[in-house]
């Protein structure tokens, strides 16, 4: 299974002329601004009211309808303040990007740029990073994070005087499994601050993840920014409900995704990014999952509701203009004559660049951040949005009797909420730059613990159709008594997973959903296969941790083998 990208409308890419500007302090409405450092261009960006991430006025983003007044993330206040990403530096990892865009070229690190397409290692770095077939993605990721501000076209990012570099990693010229993975680690390393992943595996399946890979990231938060550890952000998936021919089932091709069915996506290093749309509300499509750390800006389809406004491939023979003819903007108009820009970006694709945007203006506010400390300023001044805390139903109506699918939000023993849906809520960027300029909290040395096993010998029969379920428990002792995250691993036999759900009791009596029941996943089997939740984060971990395995569907009968679980925390 190949990666794919995290947008709903995948499309080309663009390129142009040089601005002459990284960036100046200034309003959405502002015509001109000033900054200390950067040097002044009046005029303003024309397309930047469209950007309704960045201020919410209630634009329809050339859609057909409007969003909801004030559903943003604060990022213009952000900018106001004069915080715009100076001094960090951001890798894109993604299907290339069009450096030569005029709202990209002059935030681009030329010598840091990657291609992957080579299979002579010593070809990638520094190499061209244009997109292959004129694969646009990478190039609206890369206007959402650093376009431009204030040099007069286009819109801008939302770090707009921050750097980045593109690596050329997504595309059908991986040509055997051994150098896809040595490419794989060789874009989770570098001198950046910054990694931007707006990628990953369709999520009808379960996909396991090389332990290299793991280290790999481990080596990350552990070593680069000078041991104060690289912030790894990345979409969390488009699969709310999927459609996918391998994943056919009784119900037709449908499954209801989860983020936990990517391994890989299962770590504690990697801040995991949903969708919202600009009514303030989960995007249509947003996967959910107790892997979610948070939720940004991802749009819908840009054609009845707003997508993103962003940088597209430079002409309109190229990029999404090439491709779509509604609405009429992206084919060119009076503001956008050379098809520089689209208004049909979307997906957790979009939500991954706007939150590693807000990260860089973090940075910039305080560089001594840690990769720990990001991740705790962004759960604690998270906005709690659409918040319930009633029961939710199957998607489908595949509920079993005396069984809660799951719910909105979950108060833990810690007081925070966290939720499937929304991870700890909306980003708000100017509190979390309050929160960053003076910071001063110790969050301790980092701790993950040893995996406590059940093995279960011989194994123990899955009861079906039935909400008890099969209990298991493990007693923790001396463990951190701050959670960051849990993880647990699984392995069971069943003749179809998507029957099942697993539910997870802290020892402070707070329950996580890792999968939710009649998934239509379909797979048959996992061996030590990770899960990971934040669900509990800042609750002490000693104490009896419970393990609950739901078969709710009729379409297979399966056995639990062993489970163990492993705290991550301080």
């Amino acid at each position: 299974m190949k990666l794919i990208l995290a947008s709903l409308i995948i499309a080309p890419l663009l390129t142009a002329c040089n601005p002459t500007s990284t960036g100046t302090k200034a309003s959405v409405n502002d015509a001109s601004g000033t900054s200390s450092s950067d040097p002044v261009v009046p005029g303003t960006d024309p397309l930047v009211t469209e950007a309704w991430h960045i201020l919410n006025t209630g634009q329809k983003t050339y859609s057909l309808t409007a969003g909801k007044t004030g559903e943003d993330m604060k990022i213009n206040k952000v900018h106001e303040d004069d915080i715009l990403g100076r001094g960090v530096r951001i890798a894109i990892s993604d299907s290339g990007i069009d450096v030569n865009n005029p709202d990209l070229k002059a935030n681009q690190l030329s010598s840091l740029h990657r291609d992957y397409t080579s299979n002579i290692q010593s070809n990638w770095r520094g190499g061209n990073p244009y997109p292959i077939e004129e694969e646009a993605h990478g190039t609206a990721v890369a206007g959402l994070v650093a376009a431009v501000g204030w040099n007069g076209i286009g819109s801008r990012g939302v770090a707009p005087s921050a750097s980045y570099a593109g690596f050329l990693f997504i595309g059908d010229f991986h040509n055997n499994t051994a150098s896809y993975l040595v490419k794989t680690l060789d874009q989770i390393s570098g001198d950046f601050d910054i990694f931007n992943y707006s990628y990953g595996y369709q999520g009808c399946r379960f996909m396991d993840t090389s332990q290299s890979i793991i280290d790999a990231y481990k080596s990350g938060v552990t070593n680069l920014r000078n041991g104060k550890g690289a912030i790894y952000v990345k979409a969390a998936g488009n699969d709310y409900i999927g459609y996918n021919s391998e994943c056919t089932s009784n119900d037709g091709t449908l499954y209801y995704g989860n983020t936990n069915t990517g391994e890989d996506q299962n770590l504690p290093y990697l801040i995991l990014v949903g969708a919202l749309n600009a009514s303030g509300q989960v995007s249509s499509y947003s996967t959910p999952g107790s892997g979610l750390w948070i939720s940004a800006a991802g749009g819908e389809s840009g054609t009845g509701k707003p997508a993103m406004l962003t940088t597209d491939i430079s002409g309109c023979q190229k990029g999404y203009a090439s491709k779509y003819s509604y609405p009429g903007f992206n084919r060119g108009n009076s503001v956008n004559p050379n098809c520089n820009y689209t208004s049909l970006m979307n997906g957790t694709s979009s939500a991954a660049p706007v939150l590693s945007g807000v990260v860089a203006l973090m940075l910039e506010a305080n560089d001594s951040l840690t990769w720990r400390d990001v991740k705790h300023i962004l759960a604690v001044t998270a906005d709690r949005i659409n918040f319930s805390l009633a029961p939710m139903i199957h998607p489908n109506y595949k509920d079993l009797a005396g069984h809660v699918y799951d719910y909105l939000y979950v108060k833990n023993a810690a007081n925070y909420y966290f939720s499937n849906t929304y991870g700890f809520g909306r980003v708000n960027a100017q509190a979390a730059v309050n929160m960053a300029k003076t910071y001063a909290i110790d969050l301790g040395t980092y701790v993950e613990t040893n995996w406590e096993e059940d093995i279960l010998s011989p194994a123990l029969n899955i009861p079906n159709q039935n909400a008890t379920g099969l209990e298991r428990t493990i007693d923790l002792a001396s463990t951190p008594n701050f959670i960051e995250s849990v993880q647990i691993k699984i392995t069971t036999q069943h003749t179809y997973l998507g029957d099942l759900g697993l539910e997870l009791t802290s020892a402070q009596g707070t329950v996580s959903k890792l999968l939710l029941i009649n998934s239509n996943i379909n797979d048959s089997g996992l061996i030590d296969y990770i899960f990971i939740t934040n669900a509990f984060y800042g609750e002490d971990s000693n104490g009896r941790w419970k393990l609950k395995v739901i078969d709710a569907g009729a379409k297979g009968t399966g056995t639990l083998s062993a489970w163990s679980i492993r705290i991550n925390g301080h």
